[in-house]
């Protein structure tokens, strides 16, 4: 079997502030780097022979990822193609100032996402086919054993719909947490979905001085 944990990076100040971030390389914040600690204990608990942990090379991700990696005593990998989609203009903006300065092509987005692009963005099939291709790989490379793979909200929600033979409606209707943990599980020829935005390692009390 193939177990696959799917963990979103720790807390930034942008989401805080309910900013897009995409590409932008916005650090974790001090809630952020105590999240990743929190996820790393409790995957060092569960996980009893990692292979590897592949991550994000943007630094929300990256440095969430280490936290993992080294708690699993496990290699780190950069992959950039598991990176947030690219937003364009979008990016470092609240909902309320997209509305604002881009009403037309939000509401756009709102109806039709695969469609409505923002200005100087990545397209969402462009965005979706290179997180696809890097799970595919994923599969190839590794036909049993257990990954962690440390991602964003938009691209484990591609993992993760792939997993479930979902669409772009599918993807708007999966809730991801920072460091949530979810698990994709492969059996013979089948994944499913085991877990999903599992945050319960967030109450954890003994993770201190982050």
């Amino acid at each position: 079997m193939l177990r696959i944990y799917l963990v979103r990076h720790g807390q930034t100040p942008w989401n805080q502030e309910g900013r897009i971030q995409g590409h932008s390389d916005t650090p974790l914040d001090a809630v952020g780097w105590r999240q990743a600690q929190q996820a790393a204990q409790w995957l060092a608990t569960r996980v009893q022979k990692p292979i590897a942990v592949y991550s994000s090379d943007l630094q929300r991700a990256w440095h969430t990822a280490q936290a993992i990696a080294d708690a699993l005593s496990a290699p780190l990998h950069p992959e950039p193609a598991l990176r947030e989609r690219h937003w364009g203009l979008w990016e470092g903006l609240t909902s309320d100032e997209i509305q604002q300065r881009f009403p037309d092509h939000h509401f756009t987005y709102l109806y039709d996402p695969m469609m409505g692009t923002p200005p100087e963005a990545e397209p969402m099939s462009a965005f979706w086919e290179r997180v696809r291709a890097f799970g595919y790989r994923l599969l190839e490379q590794h036909p049993s054993g257990e990954l962690v793979v440390v991602g964003h909200g938009g691209s484990l929600r591609i993992l993760l719909c792939e997993a479930l033979s979902g669409s772009i409606q599918t993807y708007r209707r999966i809730r991801l947490d920072n460091t949530s943990i979810s698990i994709v599980e492969r059996a013979g020829e089948r994944l499913y979905v085991s877990l999903l935005n599992y945050t319960d390692h967030l109450n954890d009390p003994s993770v201190d001085g982050f």
